[in-house]
């Protein structure tokens, strides 16, 4: 199932857990960052046009809660779930941030915005972990639609070294179709679509050989716990109300930073 190398602690913990189981907006401080999760637009992207008409926005927390390509939504549908989850696996304990809900222990966002980057740092409330993440918008051309990349880099604050697992997932509903989507993967791409039309992919765009890295379509639109992230792993090709989900692990020694990044674009 894993498609990078891991380092031999996780190879044996990770075997385990499979076996158990726009135009940019001027630059911006944000004004009210809080605990709580939110599924709303903080800044919009926009770009393009006709077919390649691409708008993506992201909250005060650094979820995408909108995607759009020529006005098909992907994710602003139903209950917006979109976002990270982090698994300090060394202790077990996970963290969470689906838009529409989160775990409740993430410290309150520092928000910045400029030109076509957004910079959401914030910091899990047993001050163990670090989480900068880094959303760029890629406008859209003549010859294609615009995407998202998204970089995020998990830094060790504990003192000591640490085992983690990280995680992007999105609630694909291509199209505005809450059930009848299809969903494959392959080892680096995972995507949903509304038959005959549109969808979104997520492409892993980390090559570490010592991070464990896999891609893959759950077969419910929930978000994956983040300490026991293949429950819902889903066979190739799964159709109904699906979701994408982009995984890494890795080692992180005392004060280090591990950082992981993926694109979603419009297929």
């Amino acid at each position: 199932m894993f498609h990078k190398s891991v380092l031999p602690v996780l190879v044996l913990s990770l075997s385990s857990l499979v076996l158990a189981q726009s135009q940019s907006q001027p630059q911006v401080e944000d004004q009210a960052p809080s605990l709580s999760s939110t599924t709303a637009c903080n800044v919009t992207f926009s770009s393009g046009t006709s077919t390649n008409a691409t708008r993506f926005c992201v909250t005060v927390n650094g979820n995408i809660a909108q995607f759009s390509v020529a006005g098909g939504e992907m994710i602003a549908v139903g209950s917006i779930l979109e976002g990270y989850g982090v698994c300090d696996s060394t202790a077990n304990v996970p963290y969470y941030d689906w838009a529409y809900f989160a775990s409740g222990t993430w410290g309150s966002p520092t928000f910045t915005h400029s030109g076509n980057v957004v910079t959401v740092t914030r910091t899990t409330t047993d001050s163990r972990w670090e989480l900068k993440q880094t959303i760029t918008n890629v406008p859209a051309t003549a010859t294609g639609p615009g995407s998202a990349k998204v970089s995020m880099a998990l830094k060790n604050l504990s003192g000591i070294s640490r085992n983690a697992y990280i995680m992007r997932y999105a609630d694909v509903d291509a199209d505005g179709d809450q059930s009848g989507n299809d969903f494959d993967f392959t080892g680096q791409t995972v995507f949903g679509l509304e038959p005959s039309n549109r969808g979104l992919s997520s492409t892993n765009n980390t090559f570490n050989i010592n991070f464990g890295q896999d891609t893959f379509a759950q077969n419910v639109a929930a978000p994956p716990s983040p300490c026991t992230p293949f429950t819902n792993f889903a066979a190739h090709p799964f159709h109904g109300d699906g979701s994408i989900v982009q995984f890494w692990s890795f080692a992180v020694p005392a004060n280090a930073t591990k950082t992981v990044v993926s694109t979603y674009k419009p297929i």
